[in-house]
């Protein structure tokens, strides 16, 4: 299309194409957009002449982009956003911002990991707001619609739209009360293998999983354990073990950290494994950001030395 063709077009209608395909709700992109939801139907109406395409189907869920829509969407996106700069480049001065950064994480990474960043963001940021809200492994996938901005996790196979840069490494140990019988066994062998496998287990199911990642290490080696307990948060499964008879195996920085508060004993992990990756992550859509840009590198550069401090600290 020329630039002579392009002027006799409304681009005004694309922050509400964009909306929409971030919303999925004409009534939540009305409110985003300080419009009325007849306005939005109506410029609805108008950008579905302009693309000659449906462009959303209506369902009980809300509105379903169309091929054409989801194919146009980053780029799209990414439009806007050069636009947005083009026309008026953001500064973002860390010390008069007044912004709000939404970052999702586990308890345990709440509790462990986020300390210092909290520390600093108040320091260098203090009007700078921060919500925290719980990381499930589902949202790698729908991270725009969740109105994240950072996640701090570990993850394997993220889309292409999900940028992430890894922070550092851990891996698993176990952990039980002062007076289970593993806490006598516990020098690595083939015996304590097979003792840590008899006994019954908690595993933290943050996504509704069946399995752990340890549970496929067991079928390696041909064992499998017994599942007794099941639940959601790291922090809510030492405060359990503590007055139980079941073996809890968790990230060596979580233990650390807090399997003394609970008076647990720290055991090494009967079984090979690889260190696993903390990662920070986010959506495409925040990568010009200056704000982000700036968010992002500190919380990278706080956890990449706690991460370090703890590794320091690993005795196994």
């Amino acid at each position: 299309m020329s630039i002579s063709s392009l002027s006799s077009k409304d681009l005004n209608l694309l922050p509400v194409l964009q909306m929409l395909l971030e919303e999925r709700n004409v009534t939540r992109a009305a409110g985003r957009l300080n419009l009325s939801q007849p306005a939005i139907s109506r410029n609805l109406s108008r950008l579905r002449e302009l693309f000659n395409d449906p462009l959303f189907t209506r369902t009980p869920k809300g509105l379903t982009p169309t091929p054409r829509a989801e194919k146009i969407a980053l780029q799209l996106q990414r439009s806007l956003q050069d636009l947005s700069l083009l026309i008026e480049p953001d500064e973002f001065i860390p010390a008069k911002a007044t912004t709000r950064f939404r970052l999702a994480t586990t308890d345990y990474g709440s509790q462990v990991l986020l300390p210092s960043v909290i520390r600093r963001l108040r320091e260098e940021a203090p009007g700078v707001n921060l919500e925290i809200t719980p990381w499930k492994e589902r949202f790698v996938h729908i991270l725009d619609q969740q109105d994240i901005d950072l996640a701090v996790c570990t993850v394997s196979d993220a889309p292409s739209m999900i940028h992430g840069r890894g922070v550092g490494e851990d891996q698993f140990v176990c952990v039980v009360n002062q007076s289970h019988p593993l806490v006598k066994q516990s020098q690595i062998s083939e015996s304590y293998l097979q003792n840590y496998a008899s006994h019954a287990h908690t595993l933290i199911t943050m996504g509704g999983e069946a399995k752990g990642a340890v549970d496929h290490l067991l079928e390696e080696q041909g064992l499998e354990r017994r599942i007794a307990l099941r639940v959601p948060h790291f922090v809510a499964a030492l405060a359990l073990v503590a007055t139980t008879d079941l073996v809890l195996t968790i990230p060596y920085g979580l233990a650390t950290s807090c399997a003394t508060h609970y008076n647990l004993k720290t055991l090494p992990l009967p079984l090979r494994q690889k260190p696993f990756t903390y990662s920070i992550i986010w959506h495409e859509r925040h990568r010009k950001d200056p704000g982000h840009i700036w968010f992002r590198q500190l919380v990278y550069e706080e956890l990449s030395q706690t991460i370090r401090d703890i590794q320091a600290r690993y005795v196994f």
